[in-house]
């Protein structure tokens, strides 16, 4: 189960305060009402608060207190009726949790509020000043009626007992937590938000949680590798079909020679040429080529439309599609040209990896043993948790239950989102994420006869000596990481000459006033930034692992 926080969004009269204690009994969880706790940090009422600071101080405080209650687990979050207008406010809202719009007929809701005010003499509503406040409340509804659309559920209040209520939105997201329909994570950068989900079954979804994330949206064009478009185009079709979307789909063809400019530019004469709009989709189907060209070709079509991540790949799903980056390759080296462009929805379904061949899964295991070698250094944890998991593995490759799977994926994905979300541009802590990546990629574009994961496998062991060499990490750690690289069945040697590698090391676009940037080992789940690698002994362990 995901669900960790409840967060009922409205206009007022729709019932927040109230229903809050009432589910959070049937849960097992707390309720935190934030206008309450914005009236406690003051010290007087919202009408004063407003009156006395103005309504910036008041959205302020109320992000503030929105922000600690999203630190907390099992509450149910009674929000105001303005916390919508703030994207910050959605993004503190996202992660593992549900968002639940409670609505009325705006004359219900004036009723409620009239009411409330004969209860309580001293109840204020400002809502009900003035000669027509029916009025001011549909006004607000119909500004904000795209935000509440976003909602995972809308539930009708009209004319039901706030113990029904209670038991029925208890239900609906207890159903929607077993479907997968929760996100396992949310990244609010300052490039936008991007929230992502990681369960079985989630593909035939996809539409859905797109329409949430687009409630205006008109077109979703779908770009998608050329193998991958025979096996699950038409269920995504028919899933942003039934969603409301009008649908375009177009493959390019599979491999890392997709990832040109050639090929960003024949995207962007059918997308143009089509007549995609500001509020349109682009949806990538596929792995980490596709994920890559489509999400760099949404970034630059009209300087930015809706982006959807449908990973196809193990390699994507817990890597490539999460972070924003996206881009195609130059002739002098890999991922040269591109853009920091977060995808405001990803959706990883492992169902779909049951077409990959063997190969291809191998290529996502090295990206997940990766992520095992950096884990305590990207989440501040004192002990790995995914080392020990994969080594406990038998074995470790292959697919496994589908739970399982999805819940290692969804490990993966916060893992790398903790990364992005503490640095998005790469300029500190992200540049973990390169572990062997830095001779990994330079092994790969010096030919591409390695896919991503294999040469990575082969970066890794790499770096891992090269650690040693330096005095950083024990022989042991070299020895564990070649264990279960070599269970997984990844390279264990270069089979290529090293001078077209070394020309490739010395573009590698991390590099920094000609000096490489290098991520070491230090022990298990921990590595370091270094620049002070020779490059003879780079040269060297590049030998050990067979480089002639």
């Amino acid at each position: 189960m995901i669900l960790e926080r409840v967060y009922l969004i409205g206009l007022s009269g729709s019932g927040k305060t109230t229903l809050a204690p009432l589910l959070a009994e049937r849960l097992g969880f707390e309720a935190v009402d934030i206008d309450a706790e914005v009236e406690r940090h003051f010290g007087r009422s919202i009408p004063d608060i407003f009156a006395a600071f103005g309504e910036p101080v008041f959205r302020a405080a109320e992000r503030d207190a929105l922000a600690q209650a999203s630190r907390r687990t099992r509450v149910v979050v009674a929000t105001g009726g303005g916390a919508v207008l703030d994207p910050a406010n959605w993004a503190a809202m996202r992660p593992r949790s549900a968002i639940v719009h409670l609505t009325a007929e705006p004359s219900v809701l004036i009723e409620r509020l009239e009411a409330a005010v004969r209860a309580t003499p001293m109840a204020e509503r400002p809502l009900l000043r003035g000669d027509d406040p029916l009025a001011r409340l549909e006004s607000l509804w119909q500004a904000r009626r795209h935000l509440y659309e976003q909602a995972d559920l809308t539930i009708d209040t009209t004319g039901k007992s706030l113990d029904a209520l209670a038991q029925e939105i208890a239900d609906q997201i207890t159903a929607l937590d077993r479907a997968g329909l929760i996100p396992v994570d949310s990244l609010g950068t300052p490039s936008g938000r991007s929230d992502l989900y990681a369960a079985p079954g989630l593909l035939a979804e996809v539409g859905t949680l797109a329409r949430r994330r687009w409630p205006k949206a008109r077109r979703a064009w779908v770009i998608a590798d050329e193998h991958v478009l025979p096996l699950w185009g038409a269920p995504v079709e028919g899933s942003f079909t039934q969603a409301g979307f009008d649908v375009t789909m177009r493959a390019v063809p599979a491999g890392e020679g997709s990832k040109s400019l050639q090929e960003a530019s024949a995207l962007l004469d059918w997308l143009l040429g089509g007549g995609i709009e500001r509020g349109d989709v682009v949806v990538a189907l596929g792995g980490g080529v596709v994920g890559d060209l489509a999400g760099f070709v949404a970034a630059i079509v009209l300087r930015g439309v809706g982006l959807v991540q449908l990973p196809t790949s193990l390699l994507a799903m817990v890597d490539s599609s999460v972070g924003g980056k996206t881009g195609v390759n130059h002739a002098l080296g890999k991922n040269l040209i591109g853009a920091f462009y977060q995808p405001p929805l990803v959706v990883a379904d492992p169902h779909v990896l049951r077409t990959l061949p063997p190969r291809d899964l191998r290529n996502g295991w090295a990206e997940i043993v990766k992520h095992s070698m950096i884990e305590c250094t990207a989440t501040g944890t004192p002990e790995p948790v995914l080392l020990p998991w994969l080594e406990g593995r038998t074995p470790v490759g292959g697919l496994g239950e589908p739970e399982e799977l999805a819940a290692l994926i969804a490990h993966n994905i916060r893992l790398k989102a903790a990364v992005v979300r503490a640095d998005e541009r790469e300029a500190g802590l992200r540049r973990i994420l390169n572990y062997g990546h830095t001779l990994g990629h330079a092994i790969e574009a010096a030919g591409y006869r390695y896919l991503h994961g294999e040469a990575v496998a082969l970066g890794m062991r790499a770096a891992a000596r090269l650690a040693h060499r330096l005095g950083l990490c024990d022989a042991d750690l070299v020895a564990r990481q070649d264990a279960l690289l070599d269970r997984l069945d990844l390279p264990r040697t270069y089979d290529g000459e090293w001078e077209p590698v070394r020309e490739h090391l010395l573009r590698d676009k991390k590099v920094v006033q000609g000096t490489l940037t290098w991520i070491l080992p230090e022990g298990p789940g921990r590595v370091v930034v270094r620049r002070d690698v020779p490059l003879e002994a780079v040269e060297a362990v590049a030998r050990e692992i067979g480089a002639r």
